[in-house]
């Protein structure tokens, strides 16, 4: 009795260890949205009054942005640190991130190491970017 009492308990603590929050899921749904196809993802999904703040130092629209991937057909996107925090209808999302750009027009991958901030607001059944913003790290 004290060995299926035990584990159940030890599969339940599993469960609940891999379980996704919602937002959770939906990040991770905007994420591979993104990945597909990024201008399109921004196109879509961004707002109006989007706003990211590059690890350079400079601040663009959505235009912009989108404009910066009218020609990557790709981009493999994975995340180290990341924590997903919603507060009402908002996520905050950060962690370091690694990106890596595909180019349509031949030219060589791009590769990027950020500290990352996003932050979307959630609309029905999908995230709609309000703004980001990239960090260099330390070395």
């Amino acid at each position: 009795m004290k060995k299926i009492i035990f584990s159940l308990i030890l599969l339940t603590a599993i469960k609940t260890t891999f379980a996704q929050s919602k937002a959770e899921q939906m990040f991770q749904a905007t994420v591979s949205e993104f990945q597909a196809n990024p201008a399109k993802a921004i196109r879509e999904r961004a707002s109006d009054d989007y706003v990211l703040i590059s690890s350079s130092g400079y601040m663009i629209d959505k235009a912009k942005t989108e404009a910066i991937f009218k020609n990557v057909n790709s981009v493999s996107v994975s995340f180290t640190n990341l924590k997903v925090r919603q507060t009402g209808l908002i996520i905050i999302v950060t962690g370091k991130e690694h990106a890596v750009r595909h180019h349509s027009d031949g030219t060589p991958d791009l590769a990027i190491d950020y500290l990352s901030t996003y932050v979307y607001e959630i609309k029905g059944d999908h995230l709609i970017y309000l703004s980001g913003h990239h960090t260099k790290p330390a070395p």
